[in-house]
Formats: structure tokens, C-alpha cells, sequence
């Protein structure tokens, strides 16, 4: 294992996860910190089992699962921040918000105010990160200053949303430009348009006058590429001049991140071994960066 700083920006939780077994799974992983999304306010924490989706076709605005309340909501955050406030140095919590909540705005204001949470995740369930509906949600969470993480990329559940996911749907937020936030997967199988709208969003640095540390857009490298495609896809974000912007994950479940071993170990010998990168720009991918991604930097 390599002895640099590792956050994993992408765990999940299902609910049923304790902090000794997370901390275990970082332990056996080399994950030094993790950022760990609430579970989806579709079932309340400790319920366990799986999803099952709603019948027949969703269209837009739909849910794809049923049975997603506000009580469920502010149920999920009050489980992540109980898992983070038992291991503050280790476990970063973020909101999995579901945005079409009525009080969704009122709902991530007290996830991060009161209650501390470190940032925002979303996964467009058919809906467009441009629909105008988000734009009061990204005035909350870019005066709140924390960040938020994007599904991107083909979406292997949540039923036909994946044309929501598109990278290039979230051009929007050059419109909010004091708003962090990173797209997960690198957007496979999009990855070009991911890479291109990246330099979107540092042409708009260049608009607006100003330097490389007001970057919004970073990018998850969180597995969606399949190996036979990861390293072409890293090359490609090295090659842009995105290293600086680029944050490691996972994908891996809370109770189950001992398994985030082999994710590092494949990524290191990807990045050291095939592409040839330095030691200091795997550092940045491990940790530095995603210090930078969540204002701790």
C-alpha cells in the first residue's frame, strides 16, 4: 500500500452500517478518510432490503422508487450524522438530498447548519440538472459553501435515467459559480463530453478573471469505467491538464470498504506503472485533492 493521505470520495450507506465496522473497512482498505452519502430517503434507515422501483413507465419528474418523504429524508441525515459525529477525523458526511422534496431547500440548510454535514449528494432520478426547480437548491448550497457530488454517466439503477446523467446537463452551474462540485464515474460512458465540459468550466475561470483556485468542477474517477477503459480514461484527464481536479473513490458500501484495497492498489498501478505519472500527482489524486474539493484546502 502507499503511504500518502486516501479520502474516498464515493461510499455508500445503507442505514445498518456502525462506525466500528466502517472504521475496520478503512483500516483494511488504507482509507485514511471516506465521505459517506446518507442513505436515499426512499426507506428508512435500518430497514435494510432493496429498493424495489415503482411500475411501469417513469417520465420526467417521476420517482423511481416509491414512498420518498421528507421524514425519510431528515431520517437518513440524522443517521450519517450520528456515523460522523462518532468519528469526525475519519467519516465526512454528505446529504444524499432528493431535490423534488417540497421543503428541499429548508431540508439541506439544516443538514449542513444544524446538524454539520460536509456536503451535498444528488443523482438525477429523472430529472435535468438544469430544470429550473434546482436553481433555489444550488443558491442555498453555493451560499452554504459545501460541495456537491453528482451521479454522472450511464446509471445502473433508478430505472431510464441515464440520459438525465449526461455530463453536459450540468453546464447550468457556470451560472453559480461560487458552487463546488465533481461529477462521479467520469461520467463513463461519456467521458469526453466530461473532460470537455471541464475545460467549459476553466474557459469560464478565464472569463471571469480569475485563477485556477476557483475551479467549480472537479471529477470523481470513482469506478463506472470498466477496467478494459480506465486507463485510456485517466490518461485523458492527466493529458487535459485536470490532474489537479481529479478525486479518488470507490463506490464502495459503508459496511463492505475493505474491499477499497484492491480500488487503490489498481489505481496506483494504473497511474505508476502504465501511465508513468509522479508520486506527487498520485498524492493529489489520492487525498490532496479532495481536501481541495471539500474547502478543507
Amino acid at each position: 500500500m502507499v503511504s500518502v493521505l486516501i479520502v474516498d470520495c464515493h461510499v455508500h450507506s445503507s442505514g445498518n452500517e456502525s462506525v466500528d465496522v466502517i472504521l475496520k473497512g478503512m483500516e483494511k482498505a488504507g482509507i485514511d478518510k471516506a465521505i459517506v452519502f446518507s442513505p436515499y430517503p426512499s426507506f428508512s434507515p435500518g430497514e435494510g432490503g432493496r429498493l424495489a422501483p415503482t411500475a411501469g413507465v417513469t417520465r420526467h419528474l417521476g420517482f423511481s422508487y416509491p414512498d420518498v418523504t421528507s421524514e425519510r429524508q431528515r431520517e437518513a441525515v440524522e443517521f450519517i450524522a450520528r456515523l460522523q459525529k462518532e468519528a469526525p477525523d475519519r467519516i465526512i458526511g454528505f446529504v444524499w438530498l432528493e431535490p423534488r422534496l417540497k421543503d428541499a431547500v429548508q431540508l439541506v440548510e439544516w443538514a449542513i447548519t444544524s446538524k454539520e454535514l460536509k456536503g451535498v449528494k444528488m443523482i438525477p432520478d429523472h430529472w435535468y440538472p438544469y430544470d429550473e426547480f434546482m436553481y433555489p437548491i444550488y443558491r442555498k448550497v453555493e451560499e452554504l459553501g459545501v460541495p456537491i457530488l453528482f451521479h454522472s454517466g450511464i446509471l445502473f439503477g433508478f430505472k431510464d435515467s441515464s440520459r438525465f446523467c449526461r455530463p453536459v446537463n450540468y453546464e447550468v452551474l457556470v451560472s453559480f459559480p461560487k458552487l463546488r462540485f465533481a461529477l462521479a464515474h467520469i461520467s463513463w460512458p461519456w467521458v469526453d463530453e466530461c473532460i470537455a465540459l471541464w475545460g467549459r468550466f476553466r474557459a469560464a475561470l478565464r472569463e471571469r478573471g480569475e485563477g485556477a483556485e476557483n475551479m467549480q468542477m472537479f471529477i470523481d474517477i470513482t469506478p463506472g469505467t470498466p477496467l478494459i477503459y480506465r486507463r485510456e480514461s485517466l490518461q485523458k484527464l492527466i493529458a487535459y491538464g485536470a490532474e489537479d481536479y481529479m478525486v479518488f473513490g470507490t463506490d464502495c458500501s459503508a459496511g463492505r470498504l475493505g474491499y477499497a484495497r484492491y480500488h487503490v492498489e489498481r489505481d496506483v498501478a494504473i497511474l505508476t506503472q502504465e501511465i508513468g505519472v509522479s508520486r506527487k500527482t498520485v498524492d493529489k489524486i489520492l487525498g490532496g485533492n479532495a481536501l481541495k474539493f471539500l474547502g478543507m484546502k
